[in-house]
């Protein structure tokens, strides 16, 4: 068995100092193409897109009444309307309707509008009615289209404090 000498000692070091820094480089890399993927595909995709004028050649205007343990609650104006950018669902007023406007039919989903709302459906269970009939679990798949009417009852999911 030999004893390593202090030139091995250096020699090592640089190996280890250069592998960290290719090690860095490749993940400052990889996150770099990963995040220009991702703005790409974000902009072919309506979600994330804001509209140039509300005059598109898709209109949609559906109807949402919303309960929280058994309060109605007001479904603000403004919903993915920001100062430089209007979604393709939004809401004007606080009056229940969801307008779409988007340059072609596109299957915006009920889920999608309770996203640019951020309300955090996971704390609830649901109750969600299309058109006065029983809509299934999967209601946040419901595709949103012009003249619909959507009731969702949330009930406050019980604390599991033992």
């Amino acid at each position: 068995m030999t004893a390593l000498g202090w030139e091995d000692g250096e020699r090592k070091k640089r190996i280890v100092i250069r592998s960290m820094i290719v090690l860095a480089v490749i993940a400052v890399a990889g996150g770099i193409v990963t995040n220009l993927i991702t703005q790409q595909v974000r902009a072919q995709d309506p979600l994330y897109q804001c509209i140039k004028s509300e005059d598109q050649p898709y209109q949609a205007y559906v109807t949402l009444l919303v309960t929280v343990d058994n309060q109605e609650i007001i479904i603000p104006a403004n919903i993915g309307i920001s100062a430089d950018c209007v979604r393709p669902i939004h809401t004007h007023d606080a009056n229940g309707v969801i307008h779409i406007a988007y340059e072609r039919p596109y299957e915006f989903k009920l889920g999608h509008f309770l996203w640019y709302w951020n309300f955090d459906v996971l704390r609830y269970d649901a109750t969600a009615y299309v058109n006065g009939l029983s809509a299934d679990e999967k209601y946040l798949d419901t595709v949103l289209q012009d003249g619909m009417s959507i009731r969702i009852d949330f009930k406050s999911k019980e604390s599991k404090i033992i």
